[in-house]
């Protein structure tokens, strides 16, 4: 028998470096550098490791000297097994009414009572009272396997924060809230009216922009038997699992307040079908409007999913399939299906799946900011209960240092953007009207007689 002990030490430390081994290669697939709460996966994976040697090292030596023992066993010489008879193949079984009547059999069966002569039929008899035993018989002591690892449902990028330059460190500044400092009064330069006389002057003004923190976060209470009776082990997965919660809701926080603060001009109101020059006119004019505001160009554009789908799908198709020849621009997209990452008119595209849908704004990243403070992971031992309270959470402050800068696409009257639940329906449309797909020109795949 095994050391059940070891193979578990040995299993969860495969499981552990399996993980990171997912998370690297996910931020390397990503080509980005790992966030705040991936470091902390990070830390707590190389301590949960180190632990795990630390027990897997003795259990190892114990399991040499097994080793060594077993083989100078295996050298001793071994009396020779008397050879076991060969079992009847019968059917029908045999109960006896006494144990007096089993004894009979059994002697006779052995050549015992007739001095030597067996009778045959004693010794099938005996044969054929011996019990079947198969798995079903014993399910309490058949392990049931987990192969793999915990599958996990969960997106825990923060692709806005990324994309406006990342969560700046809040280090230790004081108080609930803090200012930045921004010029709202410009000096003055104009012609001279003459020689000698009175060049322009006005005098600059400097103001603050306010953010405030907030602390986010989440506790679990877990039991010691959970932590060391799990395989993998749970302390693990519910460490991850916090980390992961923890930047989905900043991310969701961060895009909300994001959303709500793009309050440039908007352009003209796209059209309830808009076709690829309605969203062109449509960007350009967002471009515009930004960078009046801002006095700097635009360096995004952040969608949400919906508005990723259906201006992915019309760029991609004019690009790859009415041009299938490459005639059209290429510059205008480099989008793919198989990433979020991509361009438009020359400007990186940001999906941020948490925005609310019809989201398409234009602007300056280095005019919004986040800041932030991870606490990391926080635990307590409760010796009374035998368990370990846990939590994990962190500060973040934000805000937008010129909100007329980000110009928010009117897409209020649009119909076409597609949604979850209109998936299914679309599929059965195409199918009833021959499978025509996309039109070109945005419009259904359908044949329109002309």
């Amino acid at each position: 028998m095994g050391n059940t002990v070891l193979d578990s030490k040995l299993a969860e430390r495969a499981t552990q470096l399996a993980n990171m081994d997912a998370l690297l290669t996910q931020v390397d697939s990503e080509g980005r550098d790992l966030v705040d709460a991936e470091r902390g996966v990070l830390v707590a994976t190389k301590e949960r490791i180190t632990a795990l040697d630390a027990q897997i090292a003795p259990l190892e030596e114990l399991e040499n000297l097994r080793g060594a023992h077993t083989q100078t066993v295996a050298g001793l010489p071994r009396p020779a097994m008397p050879a076991e008879p060969r079992r009847l193949e019968q059917t029908a079984a045999v109960e006896y009414r006494s144990a007096g009547a089993f004894v009979v059999d059994y002697l006779r069966g052995n050549g015992i009572m007739e001095r030597g002569v067996q009778d045959t039929d004693a010794k099938a008899r005996l044969t054929r009272v011996v019990a079947d035993q198969k798995t079903s018989d014993t399910p309490g002591i058949l392990p049931t396997p987990i192969v793999g690892t915990v599958v996990n449902l969960i997106d825990a990028n923060r692709p806005l924060i990324t994309s406006l330059g990342g969560a700046r460190p809040m280090g230790n500044i004081p108080g609930t809230t803090f200012t930045r400092p921004k010029i709202t009064g410009h000096t003055l330069v104009g012609a001279q009216a003459g020689e000698k006389t009175q060049l322009p002057s006005q005098k600059m003004t400097i103001a603050s922009v306010s953010f405030t923190k907030a602390t986010y976060g989440g506790t679990v209470d877990i039991s010691r038997q959970d932590m060391d009776w799990s395989q993998p082990s749970a302390w693990d997965i519910l460490v991850n699992d916090l980390a992961a919660q923890y930047a989905i809701q900043t991310e969701t926080a961060v895009a909300a307040d994001f959303v709500a603060k793009a309050t440039g001009v908007k352009p003209p109101a796209l059209p309830a079908t808009p076709v690829l020059a309605d969203w062109t006119k449509a960007l350009y004019t967002a471009a515009m409007h930004s960078y009046s505001a801002g006095q700097r160009m635009p360096t995004r554009i952040w969608c949400s999913l919906d508005v990723w789908a259906a201006l992915g799908s019309l760029v991609d198709q004019a690009r790859n399939v009415s041009n299938p020849a490459g005639n059209l621009d290429e510059a205008f997209s480099s989008s793919s299906l198989a990433d979020f990452r991509g361009d438009v008119l020359g400007l990186p595209r940001v999906v941020v799946p948490l925005a609310p849908a019809k989201t398409c704004i234009v602007g300056p990243s280095d005019l919004y900011e986040t800041y932030e403070e991870v606490i990391g992971l926080l635990s307590v031992i409760e010796p009374s209960i035998l368990g370990v309270q846990v939590a994990y959470g962190g500060y973040v402050a934000f805000g937008s240092l010129a909100q007329t800068a980000h110009v928010a696409l009117d897409l209020s009257a649009v119909t076409s953007l597609p949604t979850v639940l209109e998936a299914a329906d679309l599929a059965a449309e195409d199918e009833a009207a021959g499978g025509g797909g996309e039109a070109p020109n945005g419009g259904r795949g359908r044949s329109s007689g002309k």
